[in-house]
């Protein structure tokens, strides 16, 4: 018994300092400290999404998650392919391009954004135009920095096993790079939900982004914490699961840190 305290105690360890601002927020409108009228208590956020609805919250957070999935998803299957053809098929390539991207990969997504809209409008097809920007270049640059960090020993013992090259592809190159890969996954996803939620404000029709500045423009102060603590708790659910897949198909190798083309 005393094993199992320890352990749910050292998971809920990271969790003692969010619960002690939750309860200070609550309690803080009641106790005068800061005015309800601009700081709402915990509770009276929650009972917003009872005068909205269920369906229109779960509408808003639905729609905010297909977007960030389906940006998220091209990033992946445009990234990785690239990753690999210049990194490792074509590494001349990489040489010519990589003035050209590092300095693309250094315009953020938010400054592109109006650029997007006035050249293809405002819609859907801007948003996931923007959330693929964000994301693509961490999952690229991190892909490469692993295919470039592959010990040459691996290969050549490899090839002196006479090796075909889809052996070599699929038991050596994608084993010793699939760290990298899932680092870049991962923080292609973050940088996609933090784009997502400014693309939805600016320009998006429903969504915890449109809800956020609709809301702002309304007046409902209410509504405007409720949409932000549900683009957080969305935000924090993703990035969980995110790093869970990745230190559970990682444990057996440490990530370099920096990643650069």
């Amino acid at each position: 018994m005393k094993r199992f305290l320890v352990a749910a105690n050292n998971k809920m360890m990271g969790f003692y300092l969010l619960i002690a601002v939750l309860i200070l927020w609550q309690i803080a409108p009641a106790m005068g400290w800061v005015n309800p009228t601009y700081i709402p208590a915990i509770s009276t956020i929650a009972s917003e999404s009872a005068v909205m609805g269920a369906g229109a919250v779960f509408t808003h957070i639905g729609i905010s998650l297909r977007r960030v999935l389906l940006g998220f998803i091209c990033c992946v299957a445009a990234g990785l392919p690239l990753a690999f053809i210049l990194g490792g098929a074509i590494p001349q390539a990489a040489l010519v391009l990589r003035t050209l991207m590092q300095f693309l990969s250094q315009i953020p997504a938010y400054i592109l954004y109006p650029v997007i809209t006035m050249i293809w409008g405002v819609g859907e097809g801007s948003i996931e135009l923007v959330i693929f920007w964000a994301g693509f270049w961490p999952i690229l640059f991190t892909t490469i920095q692993g295919i470039q960090d592959i010990d040459p020993k691996l290969i050549r013992a490899a090839q002196a096993m006479s090796a075909n090259p889809f052996f070599l592809f699929f038991k050596v190159i994608i084993p010793a790079v699939f760290p990298n890969i899932m680092r870049g996954i991962r923080l292609g996803m973050s940088n996609c939900f933090l784009i997502l939620i400014g693309a939805e404000t600016m320009g998006g029709k429903e969504g915890l982004g449109w809800l956020i500045s609709n809301s702002t423009r309304m007046a409902k102060i209410n509504r405007v914490y409720l949409g932000a603590f549900l683009a957080a708790i969305l935000g924090f659910a993703l990035n969980f699961a995110m790093q869970k897949l990745e230190s559970r198909v990682t444990k057996w190798k440490e990530v370099p840190e920096e990643a650069e083309i």
